[in-house]
């Protein structure tokens, strides 16, 4: 119950906190950073009274502020959400989405038909069931994210947060997909999320990079979802993400919410580190549909 009181006192602090403070610009494209935190206090802050999940994921110090970082340069992109068209690719147990449901979204959460991600279950889901302001309108529907049911320009928004990392995974199956053909499969995924936004819309994904050149250990190891494969995946080559993403966006007709700062070099900082462990980060991309 600790948790829940969490929440609650949370929603109170909030409740008296000014609306009208200025914010700190943030980089919509770029790597983790632990020292860029603070300026998203007031996302973070947010999102900690919606529910349980929410309030752990921004509070934890083991995630190093990853989720805060993923959650709210999203955030600060919306100017509004009511009446968004929403897709969330790889949505899991997070109840980020149902945040967003309740702020005015309708939003269509996308997973596997038997999700890879267990659900919380027990006492805490229906306690998180209880403290979590639900409502709005949403809608699951599962199959393979690299062939999305969905018309073209069907969405405002299309989020994957956290969850191209996984393509290293044959699914249900957990055997290692080797990283040509990761390379191919992002590709399809990202051309699907770009096919059913709509012209103006935006894509928003966050995911992990690595410099395997120098990382030795994976605090996150025990939770690989292939069974048989190299001690160290789940994350794209940092070398390699400017190509993959922020290139291949621009290449597909999208723009670039603002200039990339991402640079190989700044994975050798200890503030870019995520709870992996050292040169594991994440990053993020924002763009929008021509």
């Amino acid at each position: 119950m600790g948790r829940a009181a969490g929440v609650m006192s949370a929603r109170l602090r909030h409740a008296r906190k000014s609306r009208g403070t200025a914010r700190v610009p943030v980089p919509f494209n770029a790597m983790f950073d632990t020292r860029r935190l603070s300026a998203l206090e007031p996302e973070r802050a947010l999102l900690e009274q919606f529910d349980l999940y929410l309030f752990d994921v921004m509070t934890s110090s083991r995630l190093r502020g990853q989720i805060v970082f993923e959650y709210g340069t999203l955030l600060r992109a919306i100017d509004a959400w009511s009446g968004l068209r929403v897709l969330d690719v790889g949505t899991g147990r997070s109840t980020f989405p149902a945040w967003m449901s309740r702020e005015g979204a309708a939003v269509t959460t996308f997973d596997l038909s038997k999700p890879a991600e267990k659900r919380w279950g027990g006492f805490a889901e229906r306690v998180n069931g209880f403290v979590g302001h639900r409502g709005g309108r949403m809608t699951s529907v599962a199959g393979s994210m690299r062939g999305l049911p969905f018309a073209d320009a069907s969405f405002d928004l299309v989020t994957s947060l956290s969850v191209v990392e996984h393509l290293d995974t044959n699914l249900p199956e957990r055997t290692f997909v080797p990283y040509q053909e990761q390379q191919r499969r992002l590709a399809e995924v990202l051309d699907e999320m770009i096919r059913v936004a709509k012209p103006g819309g935006s894509i928003y994904v966050t995911s992990d990079c690595c410099d395997f050149d120098r990382a030795t250990t994976d605090n996150w190891r025990g939770a690989y979802y292939y069974e048989e494969g190299p001690a160290l995946s789940a994350a794209w080559p940092v070398a390699d993400v400017p190509s993959l993403f922020y290139q291949y966006a621009a290449n597909r007709g999208c723009a670039l919410a603002d200039a990339p700062e991402f640079t190989r070099a700044d994975i050798a900082d200890p503030h870019r580190w995520t709870n992996r462990g050292p040169f594991f980060s994440g990053f993020s991309m924002l763009a929008r549909k021509r």
